[in-house]
């Protein structure tokens, strides 16, 4: 009979497990997986902390950079200057007052010019290789090939293809003719003071500003030069620095 109740006791317990509901999980995995759904996932990832020694090799590769350009900048610059441009300095006073020569009062003017795929035409300013001395000298282009030039001495005119120049630039004289060298020489100054002629091919006729003080083509020992005596156009007027531009 005790066999009997005691097996009877233990079915019962093994009845009395399997009905129970499952305990709950611990309150520690409850925490952690309650925080786990309420706090929603990140994936970002820590900024990384810039250390010292980056920050002196950056300030060492920006420094790097800067001399690097400035040599390519330079090695152009050489470059150009070799090839295409170069610098001159004006010397005396055929130029005034668009140029100065240097004197007690005033510095020379440096100029940069170029005869890169140049063609000459009125107005231009050129320095020209004309001299047997080898001294270049620096004008103002009148007129070039094929072109009809017609010079009013008494009144300061001069007319290319029939156009009036508009020559603000030259330094006048008052109560005085432009000179007219030996233009009579070469083609003829009537009794008006006027000169009539045509540029030849190749060639250009070139006078100073300053018209009374300049050794230009008037003069036979200079007249109508040929384009290839032009070392270059005036491009820019780098001194003094004050005046530091374009040329007109």
């Amino acid at each position: 009979m005790e066999e009997k109740e005691l097996q009877s006791t233990e079915v019962t317990e093994e009845t009395l497990s399997d009905t129970l509901p499952e305990e709950p999980a611990e309150s520690g995995e409850t925490s952690e997986v309650e925080a786990s759904e309420e706090e929603p996932a990140c994936d970002e990832t820590p900024a990384p902390v810039e250390k010292k020694e980056d920050r002196g090799f950056s300030a060492v590769r920006t420094m790097f950079e800067y001399v690097e350009t400035f040599c390519i900048a330079l090695s152009v610059m050489i470059v150009l200057f070799l090839f295409f441009f170069r610098n001159v300095t004006v010397d005396g006073d055929s130029m005034l007052p668009t140029l100065h020569g240097g004197d007690s009062s005033n510095h020379a003017d440096t100029l940069i010019i170029s005869d890169f795929m140049y063609e000459p035409k009125t107005g231009d300013i050129v320095v020209l290789n004309i001299m047997n001395d080898g001294q270049p000298l620096i004008k103002r282009v009148i007129a070039s090939e094929g072109q009809r030039v017609r010079i009013d001495f008494t009144h300061w005119e001069v007319e290319v293809d029939g156009v009036l120049l508009d020559e603000t630039y030259i330094r006048r004289l008052a109560g005085a003719t432009m000179y007219a060298a030996d233009m009579d020489r070469m083609y003829g100054v009537d009794e008006n003071g006027v000169c009539e002629f045509t540029v030849e091919e190749g060639k250009v006729f070139v006078m100073g500003d300053n018209r009374n003080n300049s050794k230009d083509s008037r003069y036979l020992e200079v007249g109508q030069q040929d384009v290839d005596h032009i070392l270059g156009k005036v491009i820019l007027r780098v001194f003094p620095l004050q005046e530091f531009g374009t040329v007109d």
